[in-house]
């Protein structure tokens, strides 16, 4: 019986911003984490990700996930995780893992806190009258870019900065390395998909997308020594979930996560399960956040 679940995602679990995530929103403070894993604990059922695509699930069943390439969970989050014997499904970027690339989400991060928001935006060429935070900028622009154009807006920013894309990866203390990842499995984290490089897929060739979702998924299985079954759509919107995106996917993936934190009673395929970010939330508005208002969110979409 497939019954009904939630499912968190966090990505960066730390007690400090750091210039490459601090405009971002990406970071859970390690306290705060604890906390919400322990609510999990006396509330959910938590399942891992093959719990998930078995279909055969427990009465409230709950999936912990990561995005990115932090290596804070390894580092932090494995530990709560451990301590309440959790299982999560971890979805890595093999780029970031390789340490030959940083996503653009990181590099505008860096270049915001360095050249200042007025001189990032005359180097990116957008109107003053555009995205006022970053975020809005990665969704309202550099969302319609082609990897090209990303591509040489990296370059662009890395030259203003005085460094270049390796030398940030190579001297950052925040990202996975290759050793890392094979650790996952003795401590219950499973490997999911996450793309090759963490870009949108809206705009993305039949190749690229091929690049970025299977060729991603065979060396996050090389690399782990695990089999990857689930895909996280990079920035979570269902804009990305095209049709060449979806049939990629579905050759070898056995779930797709978006974010938009609707019910997953609702969610638009049998595949394809919607999750929530909870970031700093206090424990008192877990329920409000897990339970009420993804069904408001659901019924919104249906009056409008």
């Amino acid at each position: 019986m497939r019954r009904d679940v939630t499912i968190v995602v966090y990505h960066h679990i730390a007690d400090h911003e750091d210039p490459l995530t601090g405009k971002l929103g990406v970071v859970t403070r390690p306290e705060v984490f604890e906390k919400h894993v322990k609510y999990f604990a006396r509330h959910f059922d938590v399942v891992s990700g093959s719990d998930l695509v078995s279909g055969t699930l427990p009465r409230k069943p709950l999936l912990i996930t990561f995005d990115d390439a932090y290596r804070s969970v390894l580092d932090t989050a494995s530990t709560v995780l451990k301590t309440a014997n959790a299982p999560s499904l971890f979805f890595v970027n093999p780029t970031t893992l390789l340490g030959s690339r940083l996503p653009v989400d990181n590099i505008l991060s860096l270049a915001a806190v360095v050249l200042g928001k007025q001189q990032l935006i005359a180097l990116l060429n957008i109107s003053e009258t555009g995205p006022t935070s970053v975020p809005r900028l990665i969704a309202n622009v550099i969302s319609k870019w082609t990897q090209a154009q990303i591509a040489e807006a990296k370059q662009q920013l890395c030259t203003a900065m005085g460094t270049n894309e390796l030398e940030l990866r190579r001297t950052s203390k925040l990202f996975l390395n290759i050793t890392d990842i094979k650790r996952f499995a003795s401590l219950g984290i499973e490997v999911g998909n996450h793309s090759m490089s963490h870009t949108f897929f809206r705009s993305l060739s039949s190749s690229e997308l091929e690049t970025e979702i299977v060729q991603s998924r065979e060396l996050l299985e090389k690399l782990s020594g695990q089999t990857v079954q689930c895909l996280s759509i990079p920035y979570g919107n269902a804009l990305d979930a095209t049709e060449g995106a979806l049939r990629a996917a579905r050759r070898n993936h056995k779930a797709i996560f978006l974010v938009h934190a609707k019910s997953n009673r609702f969610k638009p395929a049998a595949d394809i399960f919607y999750r929530i970010s909870l970031g700093n939330a206090a424990p008192e508005e877990i329920p409000f956040k897990l339970r009420i208002m993804p069904v408001l969110r659901c019924a919104r979409d249906w009056l409008w």
